[in-house]
């Protein structure tokens, strides 16, 4: 059961002492609790080692481990004193919180006393352990607890009580299949005399679960208390085999207390065979060893050097703890400190935030401003371009009819000359008393196709509607201007040469060119100046 808790309380452990040495630590303890009962010495070693390997400045689960370890392994080795000093250190290592290895340590306390000779101590240690163990329902260790109740009830010749006790631990442990705890109460069971086939065969039990688990330890006891009950059984050869057996066990882990035991029971097996100076020499032998574990005088040195030790304790931990009430007040002090310069440094902060948050929202909304100004102004420009456009497309459409009708006009012109020349060409074949009527029928072509033009006078009425402007403007700058000179100066001002005009009026280019210069001399023109440039200056 020891070797069970030590596992789960350190292998799964990982903070255990410093960083470079966890791992070692786990590993040497892992290995301690493998072999704890069946070789106590090696284990003893080994917990000692890992105890080296800790910081016991700030203890961890890993140094109570290997100072529980270290102790229980002295214990089995019969190294009592050693133990309970070990134990008693270990005690100062563990929190007040920690329920379970307070438990642990207080019943392994109980069995120290209990084989010292103090069993009002052992008691009490072992009903806070009970108490504990049942509290947080771990039925295995309560029965362990009740095993070590009957093995001090056995000290005091209680035996009763104690088979009681070691009928409960049983009940509990065959329930919970634990075959390390049947052992031990089967084996604790054969401490006394009885039905001795029942106690040996409880004992074969024993020893059989406790050979499937290598246990060397509880073999030599075991073995011990197999020639205890075959001495009650009356056959003293097959003791002195069993016990024979026992030493073997005993002497591969140096057990102080099995050997103890076995001297004894040799002593008695001896004395029932009538070979008393052989059973005086192994009684010598035992109350010499038996002296040796449960020296009174020790025991009270033992206690006087824990009481002192705990005073020392209690003093180092007053002092403790008023350093670290200065300290506490001291890092209080800081702290407030420091809270209130990080107060005033996050207030100053958020007020420049709030400030600088608040000038950014006037600086987006000056922005929006200016970018809906702008869209504004990019949208007046729009529709003025849209405008333009229109107007442009408007006056493109203009002159675009403008221009088909003058096409159509001087198309018009040009076939009634070519009808004039054909008519004339006619003329010159036809005898000359033809001649005068075909004159007249020339003549009268002419005039109905120039008072019927109606192409001219549509596109000179539309140039003026166009250019009305500009002859508002001409007017005024030159009041005295005739109708013909007006719009003359318009079909000049529109870029048409002297023969276009001549065609569109239906005037001889001469004449145009007569009148070009007649509005010339009306508008005040020097020669050196452009007439078309001035008209398109106005």
């Amino acid at each position: 059961m020891s070797a069970i808790f030590l596992i789960i309380c350190v292998i799964p452990f990982t903070g255990i002492c410093a960083a470079d040495n966890s791992v070692e630590v786990r590993a040497i303890l892992a290995e301690a609790s493998s072999v704890l009962e069946s070789d106590p010495k090696r284990a003893s070693g080994l917990a000692n080692r890992a105890l080296k390997l800790c910081d016991t400045a700030h203890p961890d689960s890993a140094t109570i481990a290997a100072t529980v370890m270290y102790g229980e392994a002295e214990q089995l080795l019969g190294n009592f004193d050693l133990s309970i000093h070990i134990l008693y250190d270990a005690e100062g290592l563990i929190k007040d919180g920690d329920t379970q290895w307070k438990a642990r340590l207080y019943k392994l306390q109980g069995r120290v006393f209990s084989k010292l000779g103090d069993y009002q101590k052992s008691a009490e240690l072992n009903d806070r352990a009970t108490s504990m163990f049942r509290a947080s329902g771990d039925s295995a260790l309560v029965a362990d607890c009740y095993n070590e109740r009957g093995v001090m009830l056995l000290n005091l010749h209680e035996y009763v009580i104690a088979e009681h006790f070691f009928r409960r631990a049983l009940e509990i442990n065959r329930k919970l299949k634990n075959l390390k705890g049947i052992a031990k109460n089967l084996n604790s069971m054969c401490l006394y005399s009885g039905d001795s086939n029942e106690k040996l065969g409880m004992i074969e039990e024993a020893i059989a679960i406790n050979k499937h688990l290598g246990n060397n330890w509880a073999l030599g006891e075991n073995f011990n208390n197999k020639g205890k009950q075959l001495y009650y059984a009356r056959r003293p050869d097959d003791a002195k085999t069993a016990l024979a057996q026992a030493k073997v066990y005993i002497d591969s882990i140096e057990a102080k207390e099995l050997l103890c035991d076995n001297y004894e029971y040799l002593s008695m097996v001896y004395a029932m065979k009538g070979d008393y100076r052989k059973a005086y020499e192994y009684l010598g032998m035992m109350s010499d060893l038996s002296t040796q574990l449960q020296k009174n005088n020790r025991l009270r040195d033992t206690e006087l050097d824990l009481s002192r030790k705990k005073f020392e304790d209690q003093r180092i931990a007053i002092d403790k703890q008023e350093q670290e009430y200065k300290i506490e007040l001291l890092t209080r002090n800081i702290i407030l400190l420091v809270t209130f310069i990080v107060l005033c440094a996050v207030c100053l902060l958020l007020y420049y935030i709030k400030n600088r948050h608040k000038k950014n929202l006037q600086l987006i909304e000056t922005r929006h401003k200016l970018e809906m100004s702008a869209k504004e102004v990019d949208s007046l420009k729009v529709r003025q371009q849209q405008l333009e456009l229109e107007n442009a497309q408007t006056l493109l459409e203009s002159n675009r009819r403008e221009l088909t009708g003058f096409a159509a006009f001087l198309k018009s012109r040009n076939e009634i000359m070519d009808k004039i020349k054909e008519m004339i060409k006619e003329g010159y074949k036809m005898d000359s008393s033809l001649i005068g009527a075909h004159l007249k029928k020339i003549n009268a072509f002419i005039t109905t196709n120039c008072t019927n033009d109606k192409n001219g006078t549509t596109f000179l009425l539309n140039v003026e509607e166009r250019n009305k402007d500009f002859l508002m403007r001409l007017i005024e700058k030159h009041p005295s201007l005739t109708k013909g000179e007006r719009n003359l100066a318009l079909l000049i001002r529109g870029k048409l040469s002297t023969k276009e005009i001549s065609l569109l009026l239906g005037l001889e280019p001469r004449t145009v060119n007569m009148n070009r210069y007649r509005l010339r001399k009306s508008l005040a023109l020097n020669q050196e100046y452009s007439l078309e440039e001035y008209l398109r200056n106005v």
